[in-house]
């Protein structure tokens, strides 16, 4: 299955990272949704690719902090602000003309939950876990040791 993710910035969006295997909120128009959208139903899915019309093949995008990274499978990494200046790229000269990107997933389950239902179910402890463990999960799959959104809550 195909669907669009496109930032909507200040950090409101899902990470996505090739090989990774998680829940992701999707909205019925096919894209991932963005924090604001309760509504948004819940699916267990496999990232399998991602693809920009202008920077080819994506190895992850990460959504911690105040920047946004994205991590090129030729080995860059790009700065993208998401919060004064959203979408301007930092440390390269390349200017996007539309921040809409092709993931390919593969659906597991369709767990009958949504967004809201989930927040919902976790107290302050088990999001503060889940955070934790996705930020190493990701750093493995991107295979980094360091980066500067590994900010552990």
């Amino acid at each position: 299955m195909n669907v669009d993710w496109t930032p909507r910035w200040y950090e409101l969006d899902q990470c996505i990272v090739v090989g990774d295997v998680d829940l992701f909120y999707l909205s019925n128009e096919r894209c991932f949704s963005d924090d604001f959208n309760r509504d948004a139903y819940e699916v267990r899915a496999e990232i399998k690719s991602i693809n920009h019309i202008q920077l080819g093949e994506i190895k992850g995008i990460i959504t911690i902090g105040l920047d946004y990274t994205i991590y090129l499978w030729d080995g860059r990494v790009l700065y993208v602000n998401a919060e004064e200046n959203p979408g301007k790229i930092e440390n390269e000269a390349i200017e996007i003309n539309e921040w809409k990107f092709d993931v390919e997933i593969k659906v597991v389950e369709r767990t009958g939950f949504t967004l809201g239902e989930r927040v919902q179910m976790m107290n302050p402890a088990e999001k503060k876990n889940q955070h934790n463990r996705l930020v190493e999960k990701y750093k493995r799959l991107l295979g980094i040791s360091y980066a500067e959104w590994d900010i552990k809550q």
